[in-house]
Order: structure tokens, then C-alpha cells, then sequence
């Protein structure tokens, strides 16, 4: 068991002993952990980059793209491995996703999702803290999904006894009740963390939305799907909005047991004719499977080799229908969004939804300025050619967060194209302290270091950068120029 879950188990089995042993073998329990014991074997390769990779039993994985070698070593999984894993590695303190995963329903190992079509070998998409935030019990990569995450802080109960001391999420008001599924099983179209959120993260009895606002298209494509993406399928579906608060994910789902394969037909049957004993399926017989026909599985927006159920529970099964001409974001959760959260969510939405950019730039000028504004509306700047006024967005939050990543490094491009190579050099090395994997950025440094004539520091950064990204053919042939071997 994950170590931090066993832990907390510890704590709960003595009084809970049934509820925690089930809870063990569940996919929340087994959403994280450390690696142990042996690997089958496997060797991938990526038709994309030209790449191999060979991961070996003792978690080792070793890569290989032309004269290109090197290993990693796996130590950490994501995933319950009910659907597929994912595995991190460490360098320099900080977690990066393995290019490579494991997929149980095809029973492979192929490329990781949003690793495909990429032309080098891929060791720097970091694991960011909200990963961990859900797959484990806090920012750590190992532990699973712990009892407190449910339950709220269990101190307090633990000394009492009482149940009033205790987070009982069935029992709370259906806001709160709903808030404890959605932190992890809202995924939206953008997820913005509100200005005036209370201090720390989300815990269970808090309102979501004091911590959180969520948007999703007023329009949605019908079949669209992602990995989180239950709840608000669920909203959409006509049991939800018939039943109104009655129906929340605990009608169905009991977190602390998953029902055996063997199993499953019958035990979300009963769950549906609790509310449709009534009025029975035409379809119905002792052994029918509701799920299969009202809640088929589909395949996902980003992810090959797995599908997902599609809790919108649709009569029939809907054809997949083309994004609409024009769509807007509307806020998912109960509370007004505020300005600076619609802009931000629009941003998000921008990334991929190029016709929703111009309303973005818009709502960004307009917005309540933080950092977090401040940063998208440098980069609109940037794309639109103004990079005056992306200058001066990115000296504003250097003065409030002098390593911030983004815009440390953009604000160190204006820099040195204005002839002021040392303020670019410090801006770069603030940046890759917090954050050391990108290569870009350290190219950038070892450039601006050779102008300077120090040929040794330059060296130095072209090494670090291959270290993150070993096939980096700019870094590899600029060390050629300078007669340095990587």
C-alpha cells in the first residue's frame, strides 16, 4: 500500500477495519505511489521521433534515438492502473512524466498521451502540483487518494470519537456533498483559481467555489468526452435534471468499495431501478447490464488505447455532432464568476478554441490585473507584435515574482535584443532555478554566456540542457562549435 495511505489507514483501521480494507483495493487507493517490486518487460517504439525505449524489470527505461542513448529510472506511477498507468521520474527535485506508458485495456505499452507525433525524445513535460493534488494525497507522488481527502482532517475525530467531528460528505448540504467528487471529477473547458480564495486548498465540507471557478461551453458536442470529464456529463443528463440534488455520484458509486467485474451488471442495476422500478427497460431481463446500452463507453478527446464512461446517461447512443459555428463559456458551478475568471477561462479556452482569442484579448484588458492576468495578457502582446507593451507586463511581474518562468524568460528576450546581456543572463538563471527543463530558455543563456566570452559557463548550460533533452540538436551542434564533446 502507497505509503501515505497506509498511514492514514493505520489511523482509521482500528475502528473502521472492513471499510478500509475495501478501500484498499480501489482505484482511488491505488491512484499513486512508489514503484516496487518488478516490471515486465517492454520495448516501444515512437514511428514519430525515430525513438526506442526499453523499460527493463527494474523500472529502468532506457532510450535510444541514433547515436542518441540514455535511462531513466521509473520510481513513481499515476494511475490505478484500471485504465492505464503513468510513470514519473525525478532530476534536480523536481517530477517528470516517462514519454511512455502503460495501457490495460489494449494490455500495451505505447507512447504517453500528448506524446504522440512529437520528433525528439520527450523527458521535460514536468508533473505540475495539481496532477499530484488529485492522484495523491497532496503534493507528493506517492500515497494515493487518502481518507482526509473525502473526510476532511481527521485529527480532531480521531481524539473525540464523535462523529460530528468528521466529514461525512452524504450528509452535507448538496453543495459542499457535490464539491467533494468535483475537485477531482470536474474537468470543464477551464479550471481558474479564484482571487479571493480562502488561504490553502480545497478540503471537504468547503464550498468548491470559494476555491475555484469552472467553465464549459454553453454548447457542447454531443460524445465528447475526456478522463475527468463525469460530472459534468452527468449535469447534462435528463436523470440529473430530473432528480435534481436527489442524485449526486453516491447514488451510484460507493468510494469506499469498486464491485468485481463479475459484478458490476448487477450492482449498477439495482442503483438504476431504485429510481426506474416503475417504468422498466423494454430491453429488461434479469441479467440485462443498464450501463452498456445508457452509459456506453467512448473514446476520449487526447487519450489512445482507452474509453471512458459517458455519464450524460443519453436514451440512445448520440452521434459525435461538429463543434458549434459560435460558443461561449458559461460558468459550471453555482457561484457568479467573477471578471478576472472569465477572462482567465477564456484564455485557457483560446489555446485550442482559436475563435474565442479576439473575446480573451478583450476580457484580459479589461480584467482586474494580477499576475496570473498579467501573464496571459503578455503573451497576447507578444503573438499580436506589441511587444512594448508585453515588456512592460513582464517587468511588472518579475517585480512581484522575480523567477516566474514565463515571464522571466520573455522579459530576458526584450532584454538582450536590447543590448542588456547581463539583466537577460540573471533573468534566465532565476528562471531555470524554479524551473530547470527548459531548454530553450538555457539556449538562450548559453548564447547570451558565449557573447560574453565565457566559453565555460556556456558549455556548461549546453550540458544541463542535454541532460533534460538529450537529442536538443541546437545545444549538440553549438557544442560542436565550440569543440566540446555533450
Amino acid at each position: 500500500m502507497p505509503l501515505l495511505l497506509f498511514l492514514i489507514a493505520n489511523v482509521c483501521a482500528p475502528c473502521h477495519p472492513a471499510i478500509v480494507k475495501q478501500y484498499q483495493s480501489t482505484g482511488m487507493a491505488r491512484s499513486s505511489g512508489k514503484l516496487a517490486g518488478t516490471t515486465m518487460p517492454a520495448t516501444v517504439h515512437d514511428p514519430s521521433s525515430g525513438a526506442t525505449y526499453r523499460i527493463g524489470k527494474d523500472h529502468r527505461m532506457e532510450f535510444e534515438r541514433g547515436p542518441v542513448q540514455g535511462n531513466r529510472m521509473l520510481e513513481w506511477f499515476i494511475g490505478s492502473g484500471n485504465v492505464g498507468k503513468s510513470f514519473l521520474f525525478g532530476m534536480d527535485g523536481h517530477l517528470f512524466q516517462a514519454p511512455v506508458s502503460y495501457y490495460s485495456a489494449a494490455g500495451k505499452w505505447d507512447v504517453s498521451p500528448g506524446f504522440e507525433g512529437k520528433r525528439t525524445i520527450q523527458l521535460t513535460r514536468a508533473v505540475e502540483p495539481g496532477c499530484l493534488q488529485c492522484h495523491a494525497s497532496a503534493a507528493q507522488p506517492e500515497g494515493g487518494v487518502s481518507c482526509e481527502r473525502c473526510h476532511g482532517p481527521g485529527q480532531k475525530h480521531v481524539v473525540s470519537g464523535k462523529a460530528a467531528d468528521i466529514v461525512q460528505p452524504a450528509k452535507l448540504p448538496a453543495a459542499h456533498r457535490d464539491g467533494v467528487c468535483a475537485q477531482c471529477h470536474l474537468t470543464g473547458v477551464a479550471r481558474v483559481a479564484t482571487s479571493n480564495r480562502k488561504a490553502g486548498t480545497f478540503r471537504a465540507g468547503d464550498l468548491l467555489s470559494d476555491y475555484l471557478a469552472v467553465f464549459v461551453w454553453d454548447t457542447p458536442e454531443a460524445g465528447e468526452l475526456s478522463a475527468t470529464s463525469h460530472y459534468e456529463k452527468l449535469a447534462a443528463s435528463k436523470c440529473k435534471q430530473a432528480s435534481g440534488d436527489k442524485l449526486w455520484c453516491g447514488s451510484c458509486h460507493d468510494s469506499h468499495r469498486e464491485p468485481a467485474a463479475a459484478e458490476k451488471a448487477g450492482f449498477y442495476r439495482e442503483r438504476c431501478q431504485s429510481c426506474h422500478s416503475q417504468k422498466p427497460c423494454s430491453k429488461a431481463a434479469a441479467n440485462s447490464d443498464c450501463a452498456s446500452c445508457h452509459m456506453p463507453k467512448g473514446a476520449t478527446r487526447s487519450v489512445d488505447h482507452v474509453a471512458f464512461t459517458d455519464h450524460s446517461i443519453p436514451r440512445k447512443p448520440l452521434p459525435a455532432a461538429a463543434p458549434a459555428a459560435k460558443r461561449a463559456l458559461r460558468p459550471f458551478l453555482p457561484a457568479p464568476a467573477g471578471a478576472r475568471e472569465t477572462a482567465l477561462g477564456y484564455a485557457v479556452a483560446a489555446m485550442t478554441e482559436p475563435g474565442v482569442r479576439r473575446q480573451a484579448y478583450e476580457l484580459l484588458l479589461k480584467a482586474p490585473r494580477d499576475v496570473a492576468v498579467m501573464a496571459q495578457l503578455a503573451q497576447f502582446h507578444d503573438r499580436m507584435g506589441q511587444e512594448e507593451q508585453a515588456m512592460a507586463l513582464c517587468e511588472q511581474i518579475v517585480a512581484i515574482e522575480p523567477d516566474h518562468p514565463a515571464a522571466a524568460v520573455n522579459l530576458g528576450i526584450y532584454r538582450i535584443k536590447r543590448g542588456r546581456t547581463a539583466e537577460a543572463i540573471a533573468l534566465w538563471e532565476a528562471a531555470l532555478k524554479r524551473s530547470p527543463a527548459m531548454t530553450g530558455a538555457r539556449m538562450n543563456l548559453a548564447v547570451a554566456l558565449m557573447r560574453t566570452g565565457n566559453r565555460e559557463k556556456a558549455t556548461a548550460a549546453l550540458r544541463q540542457a542535454l541532460r533534460f533533452e538529450p537529442d536538443f540538436e541546437p545545444a549538440l551542434r553549438l557544442l560542436r562549435e565550440l569543440g566540446a564533446t555533450p
